[in-house]
């Protein structure tokens, strides 16, 4: 059931507001007939001052000219600017947080003697809270394991493994370097994106490149090339080549096998500030285990944010809602049409979830006073500054630079928020 604010006389506008759901608002304006009749000789008078017909001086053309000619306009930019004009005030008058475009109706106008109309407009949702608290939230139980452990340490060892060239066809591990070009044959669609050679790097066997790839690059050997049929998954990246077969050249310039370093003290010596293997191991096991807590506070909060969501239900405006779709998707003016919508609808649900975390958050930051003061903020960035070897003045200079010290401060209002929420649950 909509609500209406009691009508507020803001000379010459009446402005009426009434509350149509938790994000759409309407206002009804009428505007004096003597503030009607006076904007409109105002536009008159400056199509007046820059209007030239032949016979008469500029300037001083006869009024009856002007409306004869300009009548239409003039009524147009009075319309127009009254319009306007009423809007503003109402959104003053009414601090309406307002988001999208308003929308203009039920326009009742006669020529410089009244006008009234009604503007629809979506607002940021007015967020009441009932309940933010007293949920029991089960936490994921933290096991960092010795396999979990050998694996990191195996993949410590092969980025630093030595590649050797060798004269062969390639073999899972080995690290290819080749040349990719569309074969002459090939549909427009892939002329157009590999039109050129393009070098890449990269093991095979890791999943760098779509299979039928691989499985023509382990048919040559170093500096031979041919042309392969290759099909590209639904699922590609790029949509023009998503679930087509295309033909291309490959040419194999070379083949490096990689030869991992011992897996003994002086390796751990040579990684960083290890003395045995054993401490190497311990540091690993310990970034896992960091790792693991910081995933398992992140489900934490994410489970926090569904039961306020639930216990606090509320509408998302659909301007918001586009808004955050245009930015999630991204997608380029000559994008397939069927493809966006089906991507858009496979989203909606999440974006409007992140939409109303966003919300909670702000509305909790806000209402409980959780925004960090100067001198709080100035000690988060000291303590940045420490990690990083940097003092507090080289550490605001580089996040300003960056464009990230607004940024940095928001992260650290929602850290508090979610500490302020966590520590009003039970978390088990």
């Amino acid at each position: 059931m909509s609500k209406t604010n009691k009508t507020e006389l803001h000379d010459p506008f009446q402005i009426a507001l009434e509350h149509e759901n938790d994000y759409l608002r309407k206002l009804t304006v009428t505007v004096e007939s003597t503030k009607v009749a006076s904007e409109r000789r105002r536009e008159l008078t400056k199509i007046r001052k820059t209007t030239r017909i032949k016979g008469f001086r500029k300037g001083k053309v006869p009024t009856h000219v002007i409306e004869e000619r300009y009548g239409p306009l003039i009524d147009e930019r009075t319309l127009t600017a009254l319009v306007n004009t009423g809007f503003r005030l109402a959104v003053e008058q009414h601090n309406l947080a307002t988001i999208g475009e308003p929308v203009v109706s039920e326009v009742d106008y006669e020529s410089g003697e009244r006008l009234s109309f009604r503007v629809d407009v979506e607002v940021m949702p007015q967020i009441n809270l009932v309940r933010i608290g007293d949920f029991r939230i089960e936490r994921p139980e933290i096991e960092i394991t010795e396999e979990a452990v050998g694996e990191m340490l195996e993949k410590v060892r092969s980025d630093r493994a030595i590649l050797n060239p060798v004269e062969r066809k390639p073999e899972d591990g080995d690290v290819v370097s080749v040349v990719i070009q569309a074969a002459p044959d090939s549909k427009d669609s892939l002329t157009e994106t590999l039109s050129e050679e393009k070098p890449y790097s990269f093991e095979i066997g890791a999943g760098f490149a779509i299979p039928d790839v691989e499985d023509a690059i382990r048919t040559l050997e170093p500096g031979q090339d041919g042309t392969f049929g290759v099909s590209y998954p639904e699922d590609f990246g790029a949509e023009t080549l998503a679930g087509t077969t295309q033909s291309l050249n490959i040419r194999l310039d070379d083949v490096r096998s990689k030869r991992l370093p011992e897996a003994d003290d002086d390796f751990a010596r040579e990684v960083g500030d290890f003395k045995t293997m054993d401490e190497l191991r311990a540091a690993i096991e310990e970034d896992l285990l960091a790792h693991k807590k910081r995933e398992a506070d992140d489900i934490v909060q994410e489970k926090l944010i569904d039961s306020i969501i639930d216990a606090n239900p509320f509408e998302v405006p659909p301007s918001l809602l586009s808004h955050y779709l245009e930015r999630v998707l991204d997608a380029p003016d000559d994008a397939d049409a069927d493809r966006i919508e089906e991507a858009r609808q496979s989203v909606t649900p999440a974006v409007e979830r992140q939409i109303k975390k966003d919300l909670i958050l702000e509305n909790v930051i806000k209402s409980e006073g959780l925004e960090p003061s100067s001198e709080e903020f100035d000690q988060h960035l000291s303590e940045m500054g420490e990690a990083r070897g940097l003092s507090l003045v080289e550490v605001r200079r580089q996040l300003a630079k960056e464009k990230q010290l607004e940024a940095v401060r928001h992260r650290l209002a929602i850290d508090r928020a979610f500490r302020f929420l966590g520590d009003r649950s039970e978390i088990t």
